[in-house]
């Protein structure tokens, strides 16, 4: 009996250091970077143009106009994705735009809201391609948990970016 008390014992205090340690780093900011053999008025243009999200984007399903000027500061699109044989649904807001220089935009989804910065650097031929995110979770769950999925998250807009070079490689080479 003895034994089963300790055990709760520390598994109380396992869960309060963990809500703990969640609330102390609430939000968690990764950061890719991809050197794309193109130049930058080509590597943004196909950033910004829906058409192409299917080719980059893990999941792509669709995507739905909601208002806003198109893709420019203030545009609302409604992204909808397939994990794993679930649908997730995704609002993107477009908070500022520079063209061939930089995007900032927000991604809400009911579990977690992302708030990205994506700056184009032009080369010669080429263009660097860094994107700066800060993710908080919505919710005691996703709040909680959020700071331990950072390895996966960051895996996989890895991937995205990657998938992103080829597609804009193909394409314009």
């Amino acid at each position: 009996m003895k034994t089963l008390k300790y055990i709760a014992v520390i598994f109380v205090i396992l869960v309060i250091c963990l809500v703990i340690f969640s609330r102390i780093f609430r939000n968690i900011h990764y950061r890719t970077e991809v050197t794309i053999n193109v130049p930058v008025q080509k590597v943004f243009t196909g950033y910004t143009d829906i058409g192409k999200m299917g080719q980059w984007i893990p999941g792509f399903e669709r995507i739905e106009y909601m208002g806003g000027f198109m893709m420019g500061q203030g545009t609302r699109l409604k992204l909808v994705l397939n994990n794993n044989g679930k649908q997730t649904t995704v609002i993107q807001e477009i908070k500022k735009i520079k063209w061939n220089k930089l995007i900032e935009y927000t991604l809400d989804e009911k579990r977690i809201t992302v708030s990205t910065t994506v700056i184009f650097i032009p080369g010669d031929g080429s263009t660097i391609v860094i994107t700066e995110n800060e993710a908080h979770g919505n919710g005691f769950f996703w709040v909680t948990f959020l700071p331990f999925m950072k390895p996966a998250i960051l895996a996989k807009a890895r991937k995205s970016k990657e998938m992103f070079k080829a597609a804009m490689e193909k394409d314009f080479s």
